[in-house]
């Protein structure tokens, strides 16, 4: 009758978070003494708050202490109004119903306002004077019901409080100073955005001496291993491990979720719970945003292995990854290649990766000289040419002057750059004056070099 439902599998071993678990011990170590305790407990969703909490809850009840639950209910931008005080008042009216009686004797009608069960609210006073007698008597009774014996107020979903529930809470935490009262707050530090009305909160409260704030991280490898064990009730393989851990990337939930995808033979590897969840998140975000989530996703995971520079010693890479035939010029001189890809190149003259780019030419190639580009007839001595050493030095015995000839220079080959008449274009290729024609075409060698006249 119940084929096709999903079944959760949440870990029967509580994994990881034993520093955490040992912080809260000491909290109520420490409101044993009589002195309250207030800490803040923010991670992203999923990642184990509320797990956390129900184990140290249930140690906590073992140890004799009284546990009261309340939580921030979403109600459109603002939660209902002290909708997780009206769950912990009710808590303890039930728990300890003469010790409350005593404490709210003579301010029923005020403090139902929290909490409607004690009878008709009372006319309230206007503006800050009603809202600040308010906080006093919830103050006071919860001091008052915490005075016996351990009291651990939780407060879940934070982010989600009303602008009451806020400021309550803010009133507690800066006048509690007696009582062994301990309160918890958790929130999802992924949703507190820069404009959220909590985040001014949560850094006010963090200068209270009686404030500690606990960030819960992501699970590292082992602790994922732990938490497959539990569920699967076996140890699983390396590869389970791999898998998960790195879809997961340590969310305790996405752990459990995959999990159930994996047992359930799912092909698209995600449970129906998991995909309305995250469509949903993504839904929230504007157009654009969606936009380049569907981009991100079409483009997948980025490379396990990114590229990295060479190191001393070895040969240079190329200069793209992009697939393509090893001698096209945006593969060879990043530098060249606007220019390069704006003017055409003849098949019969594509340049190879050591032509282009002199950085690239072999130690034979630097070793012989090369008389390009050509020398006018009428310029001094030749200039350092583009194969010479790095130095930049000229050779010790200069070549002899070409004699004056009335005859016009050839013509250079298709492709091959002008001569300007700027004098940068006898500077040497490497002094850094380029001509503003210089790279006026793919570098190609000329097909009929230039003779000298003997």
């Amino acid at each position: 009758m119940l084929t096709g439902v999903e079944h959760k599998s949440v870990s029967p071993v509580f994994v990881g978070r034993a520093t955490e678990l040992d912080t809260l011990r000491r909290a109520l170590t420490e409101v044993r003494t009589g002195e309250p305790r207030a800490l803040l407990i923010g991670g992203e969703a999923g990642v184990g708050k509320t797990r956390l909490l129900e184990e140290f809850t249930a140690e906590a009840t073992g140890d004799g202490a009284l546990v009261t639950l309340g939580a921030c209910v979403e109600s459109g931008t603002e939660g209902l109004p002290f909708a997780p005080f009206a769950a912990v008042l009710r808590t303890l009216r039930r728990l300890l119903p003469e010790e409350f009686a005593a404490g709210a004797a003579g301010q029923e009608g005020e403090l139902a306002r929290l909490l409607p069960d004690l009878g008709e609210a009372a006319l309230a006073r206007s503006g800050e004077e009603g809202t600040a007698r308010l906080f006093d008597l919830t103050a006071r009774l919860l001091e008052h019901l915490a005075a016996a014996r351990p009291v651990v107020l939780v407060v879940e979903d934070l982010h989600w409080a009303d602008a009451s529930t806020r400021r309550l809470i803010a009133y507690l935490f800066r006048t509690l100073r007696t009582g062994r009262l301990l309160v918890l707050a958790s929130y999802r530090a992924d949703d507190i955005h820069r404009r959220h009305p909590l985040r001014p909160l949560l850094a006010e409260l963090d200068r209270l001496r009686t404030v500690q704030r606990l960030e819960l991280p992501r699970f590292n490898r082992a602790e994922v291993a732990g938490q497959l064990a539990g569920i699967l009730s076996a140890e699983p393989d390396d590869s389970t491990v791999d898998e998960v851990f790195a879809r997961s990337e340590g969310n305790a939930f996405f752990v459990e979720e995959l999990t159930v995808a994996a047992r359930s033979g799912c092909h698209a590897g995600l449970t129906d719970s998991l995909r309305d969840l995250l469509l949903v998140r993504v839904e929230a975000l504007p157009e654009r945003s969606q936009h380049l989530v569907r981009l991100a996703a079409e483009a997948g995971p980025p490379p396990s292995t990114p590229c990295s520079p060479p190191s001393p010693g070895s040969p240079r890479p190329t200069c793209s990854t992009r697939s393509g035939p090893p001698s096209a010029p945006t593969s060879c001189c990043p530098a060249r290649t606007a220019t390069a890809t704006a003017s055409a190149t003849p098949s019969s003259a594509k340049p190879s990766p050591t032509t282009c780019c002199p950085a690239n030419a072999p130690a034979s190639a630097a070793s012989s000289p090369k008389h390009w580009p050509p020398t006018p007839p009428s310029s001094p001595p030749t200039p350092t040419p583009p194969g010479s050493p790095a130095t930049g030095t000229a050779p010790t015995t200069p070549p002899k002057p070409s004699p004056p000839s009335s005859a016009p220079p050839p013509r250079p080959a298709t492709g091959t750059p002008t001569p300007s008449s700027s004098p940068s274009w006898n500077a040497p290729w490497n002094s850094g004056t380029a001509s503003p024609r210089r790279y006026a075409a793919p570098c190609a060698a000329p097909t009929t070099p230039r003779s000298t006249p003997t």
